[in-house]
């Protein structure tokens, strides 16, 4: 089993986007969420069987790859679907997985497991939403920061995969959104 443990930074990355399949509720701009996992799984269940494309939903990935057709109109992503913890039931699950660790729950509030490190291939929509936290604008270490929801094409997101130098964009946790098999919507997921 292999496991990835990492930390929210600020409140800021907290109320980002909080995807559930517990309950949700919003005060004052801000997402809470009940002690449950925060995302559904996007395993092998999560396909149909006869036209082995993905259910409908929002799940949490780690994108592996991104790679486009040979005219350039069409992408696919490369995933693996983790499972993504916040608040309560983050402390549990990293309570249950590091029983002696010495600490109280899981740092920085989250807690990431991998359990099934297979990959997924996503065919992603004509013109998907795609809302970066932070990625590498120019080649320089000086001028990388967190830029909350900033809206890029698929264009750019294919850009930032393809060249991973200062920044690498396949460690940080993404939100998709699958519609009639199609991603169309990837939020990426803050981590410090």
């Amino acid at each position: 089993m292999f496991k990835t443990m990492m930390g929210i930074f600020g409140a800021g990355a907290a109320s980002l986007i909080l995807l559930t399949s517990g309950s949700m509720t919003q005060t004052s701009g801000t997402v809470t969420a009940e002690a449950a996992t925060v995302t559904q799984s996007v395993y092998e269940d999560t396909y149909t069987p006869t036209a082995n494309v993905p259910a409908d939903g929002t799940y949490t990935v780690f994108i592996n790859k991104i790679e486009r057709d040979t005219n350039a109109s069409h992408y696919e992503l490369t995933v693996d679907p983790i499972n993504w913890y916040t608040g309560e039931a983050a402390n549990v699950e990293f309570n249950k997985e590091n029983p002696n660790s010495g600490i109280d729950g899981a740092p920085d509030g989250y807690y990431i497991t991998n359990e099934d490190t297979q990959t997924y291939h996503y065919a992603v929509a004509a013109n998907p939403k795609v809302l970066m936290q932070i990625y590498d604008h120019t080649g320089q270490w000086q001028d990388i920061d967190t830029n909350w929801d900033e809206p890029v094409s698929i264009q750019k997101l294919n850009a930032i995969f393809q060249k991973p130098d200062l920044l690498d964009p396949t460690s940080f946790p993404y939100h998709i959104t699958v519609k009639d098999g199609q991603v169309t919507k990837i939020v990426q997921q803050f981590i410090p």
